[in-house]
């Protein structure tokens, strides 16, 4: 049997289809859903640690989850002996923004979905808006741990610039915010 070009060409396209997707399918079951980077996963919050870490409750599973590229103040004792300034503020802000709104989750396609103490990472967003983007503008909380190519990172990144202009909250006190996380006052 002869095969002409439109049909290899047709066989070619479907192997790569079917090759393609078990790739996409094979990679995505180290996260509690298997969604893809462009979809969004709606989750409900169970509780708030601190203003950038999350528990969360998918399909009948809990997960601790960091929000993805921020850093905020610490809200208790444990990591740094004391609560560190706006760290409270940024907690409690978290906690009644998320009140009563739709919340979904969607991952960082550039980086892991989980970090080495098995925390999902991700981004959170209220009916819509993102959770990140908000806090950093309230100058509640920095822009942090990003390799470059992030798909919001432009996005944090001009928000923060507008908060520290403003000095907004944290950005009020003078030479608080550091390159890796707070200084302390």
């Amino acid at each position: 049997m002869k095969l002409n070009k439109k049909m290899l060409s047709g066989i070619v396209v479907i192997l790569l289809i079917l090759t393609g997707n078990y790739v996409v399918m094979d990679t995505a079951k180290e996260t509690p859903s298997e969604q893809t980077a462009d979809d969004r996963t709606s989750i409900e919050v169970q509780r708030v640690i601190d203003g950038d870490t999350i528990v969360f409750k998918e399909a009948g599973q809990e997960y601790k989850m960091r929000l993805l590229l921020i850093d905020t103040p610490e809200s208790s004792t444990t990591k740094t002996g004391s609560v560190q300034p706006y760290g409270k503020e940024a907690k409690d802000f978290l906690i009644n923004y998320l009140k009563g709104k739709t919340l979904t989750i969607e991952y960082e396609p550039t980086q892991k979905r989980t970090d080495k103490y098995g925390r999902v990472l991700a981004y959170l967003f209220a009916d819509g808006t993102l959770v990140q983007e908000i806090l950093v503008q309230e100058g509640l909380a920095r822009v942090g741990y990003e390799e470059g190519q992030e798909v919001y990172l432009d996005q944090l990144l001009a928000a923060e610039q507008v908060a520290a202009r403003e000095q907004r909250n944290i950005w009020s006190i003078k030479n608080y915010v550091g390159e890796y996380g707070f200084n302390e006052k």
